[in-house]
């Protein structure tokens, strides 16, 4: 029986989406479920849920639930992390106090002080998980889905290089799927090379039957309409002649190129703020599952879908071989990136292990902005490891959009402030070498 434990399984549209997925496979139809969540009602809810989708899809798979690690992860060979650290308070503290000193973000969930903080309280929490899940299943896999996910799987290879843990993010996917309506050709027969990091990995190559794509790329990026729909990306690809892995508004904040100037915000309709929108979107959408559980007749099982834990999980049990875009370490796998970094390559899966692909090197403007953002994870991971309050601010500084915006003493500023605002949500940070310097100089 594989054993399959979903932790911040209150997350609800995607376990529900997960679960929906497993028991559909017919490899993983002898399989247990065992939801962690710290919050009772919301993983009384996913309970529920959960059992509603086991039932619906006609099998006896047993459920189980979790308020604590605690036992958790006994006989798990699977655990799908979808944690966020603070909900939706957090987040909101993320956006609210940059803002305050002119920092606009779309996202915040993955580079510049929104990513920044939020690796910080979320690291140590996956690494709370990573302890429990080696300790009573030392040969589980952690399947990773939490942002800032290239700091999340670098921690934990720092931390943990034993244990079997892979970053899953659906961004190329949907990037695919754009580009196949943007060209109007059947998605199933685009075929393309990606390679990078996590939200900034991009499509080497784009074709269609042998042809390269990339010239009606920029033939189809001429229509306004199109446009529209992607301005932050095909402006970048205009000047970097390769297209994006991740969303225009998540790039709109990774460089200082847009949000920096309110007329580009305006020209390419840059959503500020979006996230927050999302997330309270999720909070609804809890509220209404919690209330379709009072109705016994309500179906909860959702068609197949392209999730990738499932098929990750149905490719290592089963004789099927499964490829996805994967976040592991550098490892001689791209070469003009950082080795140790996390990165984001094609991956091949089986029963017989977890293949990441060497892709060589990256064109050297593409490699340039990876090796930029890579700094900062670096310095929030080591910050996240070491709790170094140094570190923080200098992270904070390599930041294209705070530091364009702000000089070196208000970014130590607003890193005294997020530190303050997240209160108890982060652990304590000592300056392991600048106070003491700069009291020697005073």
């Amino acid at each position: 029986m594989t054993t399959i434990a979903i932790v911040g399984a209150g997350s609800m549209e995607f376990t529900r989406q997960v679960v929906s997925d497993v028991v559909q496979a017919p490899a993983l139809a002898d399989c247990q479920f065992h939801l962690v969540d710290i919050n009772p009602e919301r993983l009384a809810t996913a309970e529920g849920m959960v059992k509603s989708i086991v039932q619906e899809a006609g099998l006896a798979s047993p459920v189980h639930g979790f308020g604590s690690l605690e036992g958790a992860f006994e006989g798990v060979d699977f655990c799908v992390n979808a944690i966020q650290v603070g909900g939706l308070a957090a987040t909101t503290t993320d956006f609210e106090v940059p803002e305050r000193y002119g920092i606009h973000q779309t996202i915040a969930d993955t580079l510049g002080i929104g990513g920044v903080f939020r690796g910080l309280r979320t690291i140590p929490a996956v690494l709370e998980i990573a302890a429990a899940l080696q300790a009573q299943a030392p040969q589980a896999v952690l399947l990773n889905y939490t942002n800032p996910m290239s700091m999340v799987i670098w921690a934990l290879d720092r931390a943990f290089p034993r244990l079997q843990a892979y970053g899953l993010c659906h961004s190329v996917h949907y990037t695919a799927e754009s580009i196949s309506e943007y060209l109007d050709i059947p998605f199933e027969e685009l075929e393309w090379t990606s390679a990078g990091i996590n939200h900034m990995a991009w499509m080497l190559t784009l074709r269609h039957r042998g042809q390269d794509l990339y010239p009606r790329l920029f033939e189809a990026m001429r229509d306004p309409d199109i446009y529209r729909q992607d301005a932050v990306r095909f402006e970048l690809m205009q000047r970097l002649g390769y297209f994006v892995t991740e969303s225009s508004e998540h790039n709109a904040e990774y460089t200082n190129y847009f949000l920096t100037h309110p007329e580009e915000i305006e020209r390419l309709n840059i959503p500020v703020g979006r996230y927050l929108h999302i997330s309270q979107n999720n909070v609804d959408e809890y509220q209404s599952i919690k209330e379709q559980l009072k109705n016994p007749r309500h179906e909860f099982l959702l068609e197949p879908s392209p999730e990738y834990a499932p098929a990750f999980i149905n490719a290592r049990v089963s004789n099927q071989t499964w490829w996805f875009q994967g976040n592991v370490i550098n490892r001689g796998l791209i070469d003009n990136l950082p080795q140790g970094a996390c990165v984001e390559v094609p991956v091949l899966v089986n029963q017989h292990g977890v293949f990441p692909s060497h892709v060589d090197a990256l064109p050297p403007q593409l490699a340039a902005l990876d090796r930029h953002a890579i700094a900062l994870q670096e310095l929030t991971v080591q910050a996240a490891l070491t709790k170094d309050r140094d570190l923080i601010y200098q992270a904070v500084m390599m930041d294209p959009l705070v530091s364009s915006v702000l000089p070196l003493q208000k970014i130590w500023q607003l890193v005294d402030d997020m530190i303050e605002a997240h209160g108890t949500l982060l652990p304590a940070y000592q300056s392991e070498r600048l106070e003491g310097l700069l009291r020697h100089g005073h």
